[in-house]
């Protein structure tokens, strides 16, 4: 019977939900919800109907999205990972995860800026030198922070520092150049 009465006179889910509001608690203002609902079933249909039809090409909507955010910028087609979560208003954590299986399928492909100088190997091995002495200095520091050290070994001898010197370290000539 519901659905041969007009649309206007037949009703939504969320009719059904206001009712059960008016019966249980009548003098609840139910108002946002019968806005917020409606908004929030809208959208959970639509993105049903969108992913059915993305779905027979192997997508999702999300996956759809983030193809056409890289079309419509135009030739090369690229964009850096903080502009593509931004242009589809999503979080960086999901969109890596959804840009790595777009390039598991083949539907995308990560390549470097070479406008990015943050990439160079020099830098990072620059980088990385400096954050080991970092590291050094605060290990020094805090000491109680180190995981424990492994027992000697039975019948080797452990080496003491030479009085005076501190902890010594052997390396290469080629890092000492380095420092």
């Amino acid at each position: 019977m519901r659905d041969r009465l007009p649309e206007d006179v037949r009703g939504d889910q969320v009719d059904l939900v206001l009712a059960e509001w008016r019966k249980e608690q009548p003098w609840l203002d139910t108002s946002p919800i019968a806005v917020v609902a409606r908004i929030g079933r809208a959208c959970a249909l639509l993105d049903r109907g969108l992913n059915e039809n993305f779905g027979r090409f192997g997508l999702n909507r999300t996956a759809w999205d983030v193809l056409a955010a890289l079309r419509r910028v135009g030739a090369p087609y690229r964009r850096s990972p903080t502009e593509l979560y931004r242009s589809l208003m999503r979080t960086s954590g999901g969109m890596t995860h959804l840009v790595d299986r777009l390039e598991q399928e083949g539907l995308v492909e990560r390549i470097a800026d070479p406008d990015d100088r943050r990439v160079t190997k020099q830098e990072q091995a620059e980088l990385a030198r400096l954050l080991r002495k970092l590291l050094i200095g605060l290990e020094q520091q805090f000491p109680a922070l180190l995981p424990p050290q492994p027992p000697a070994q039975h019948g080797r001898r452990r080496r003491q520092p030479r009085p005076g010197r501190g902890r010594q370290m052997t390396r290469t000539a080629a890092a000492a150049r380095k420092e």
